[in-house]
């Protein structure tokens, strides 16, 4: 009997040392965050620690910031999406109090690998007149407000009325935007492109205290160039190699881009950018103990497209 129970014993510690093995994020030796937010490899906390420059991550105060990026404060990490959220200064024509007037302001990625995401940000105006953003002076998008006298905008209700919004049509490097302001002196306005998930959980503000300092979350695309794609190795520390996929983006004028990203299930944690950087999550884990295997079940839109992946556990 005691010989069974140890048995049994020695099988639960080896199940449970299974399941809390800590994933890796960074390289060996370096920091894996920065206050609140997790930095993953390629990007890294110190020149060292990341895959280039670009993705070198300050830590100031346990706030992260892109050196190599204007010195933007990085909200977050998407290695899924291949996103990095950052804070952006708003777009505003505050500073100018006449009536009817405008303003133009660019915004330039420049050299960097990153992108302004198309399918994750949208651009609002908010206030009285007219919003128009453009690319290398060609029209991308734009939108119009009515005017009501009224402090409160309501970010759920941002159709028209003091406030507007619209998609934008392909991925950009950089974009300018320029504001025609109606109404009644005093009265500021701005316009801003936005992580469309935040703007959605914002809460009211007053537009009559608007800041010309205030910022705004952005997503941006992340891209590996090819240098970087060959000193990288997916990772392969599971029964299971990760390997590369590629995508293409549209960049507008018919012109496109294609990237590349270590593939990685919804069953694995861990950075899949470093050779053993990847482990089991805890409830994939608990299917291989229980006879299972690991799967990903893909969840199609109207129109056939793969929308999101589901883990599910099936058995042999």
């Amino acid at each position: 009997m005691k010989l069974f129970q140890l048995y049994h014993l020695l099988i639960f510690l080896v199940l449970s040392s299974t399941s809390t093995v800590m994933a890796k994020y960074a390289m060996t030796g370096c920091n894996d965050t920065c206050g609140n937010v997790r930095i993953p490899y390629p990007f890294g906390i110190g020149a060292n620690c990341s895959v280039n420059r670009w993705y070198t991550v300050d830590c100031n105060s346990s706030t992260p910031y892109l050196p190599a990026l204007y010195h933007l404060e990085l909200l977050g990490v998407n290695l899924a999406d291949q996103i990095a959220i950052v804070n952006v200064p708003k777009i505003s024509d505050c500073q100018s109090r006449a009536r009817n007037s405008s303003e133009t302001v660019s915004i330039d990625l420049g050299r960097s690998p990153f992108l302004f995401s198309k399918s994750r940000n949208k651009f609002v105006f908010e206030g009285c007149g007219n919003a128009v953003m453009m690319d290398n002076g060609s029209v991308l998008t734009g939108c119009s407000t009515t005017c009501r006298n009224e402090t409160l905008i309501d970010t759920n209700n941002c159709f028209g009325t003091n406030c507007c919004q619209i998609t934008i049509p392909h991925y950009v490097k950089s974009f300018s935007v320029n504001l025609e302001r109606r109404g009644e002196d005093g009265m500021c306005g701005s316009a801003f492109l936005v992580d469309e998930n935040s703007y959605a959980n914002r809460s009211f503000f007053n537009r009559s205290i608007a800041r010309e300092d205030a910022f705004v979350p952005i997503s941006l695309l992340w891209t590996l160039e090819e240098a970087d794609v060959n000193r990288i190795t997916c990772c392969d520390s599971l029964e299971l190699q990760l390997f590369w996929v590629s995508r293409s983006l549209d960049c507008g004028n018919n012109i496109s881009m294609d990237i590349q990203k270590c593939f990685a299930y919804t069953y694995v944690d861990g950075t899949p950018y470093l050779p053993d950087g990847c482990e089991f999550t805890e409830e994939c884990t608990r299917c291989r103990n229980s006879g299972g295997f690991c799967d990903d079940g893909a969840v199609y839109d109207v129109d056939g497209l793969v929308t999101k992946w589901n883990f599910t556990c099936a058995q042999n």
